[in-house]
């Protein structure tokens, strides 16, 4: 199905999927069930936390919740240096110049991700299952969407 307006969520997978290092398949908006597809190489989840719209010409100003997955299943021992690389990682790449182009195939339209900056410090994810490691970084992305 493809959808015809892009969304915070779909511009955010994919700014972080197309970082150094990064996959489409290591992003998502729910931590999938299954570790064996991403114990390896860790995992991403975006949320929507806040922001706002410029409605004249659509300006889309997201705070995505961006966390950091890690898992050593049997183990109690939380791989939280995986999980903060991770995050690390997001941060990083928002010192890069802006004018990402994003292609959203899944869209009516693709994105261009005009600033990307981070509004907090890396922090733990507590609450979370004895073995998983997880942190949390608050991003704002300034974004337009682009006619196909």
């Amino acid at each position: 199905m493809v959808f015809v307006a892009a969304t915070d969520e779909t511009v955010t997978r994919a700014w972080i999927a197309q970082l150094a290092g990064f996959t489409a398949e290591m992003v998502g908006e729910q931590l999938p069930r299954d570790t064996t597809g991403w114990e390896a190489s860790g995992f991403v989840t975006v949320t929507v936390a806040g922001g706002s719209t410029v409605p004249e010409f659509r300006l889309e100003s997201p705070v995505m919740m961006v966390q950091g997955w890690a898992v050593t299943p049997g183990l109690d021992r939380p791989p939280w240096e995986k999980a903060r690389n991770l995050v690390a990682a997001i941060q990083g790449g928002t010192y890069q110049r802006g004018g990402w182009f994003l292609p959203l195939p899944q869209c009516g339209e693709n994105a261009t991700v005009k600033t990307a900056y981070a509004v907090s410090k890396p922090r733990r994810t507590y609450g979370d299952f004895g073995d998983y490691a997880g942190y949390t970084l608050d991003l704002v992305l300034n974004w337009t969407p682009v006619a196909k």
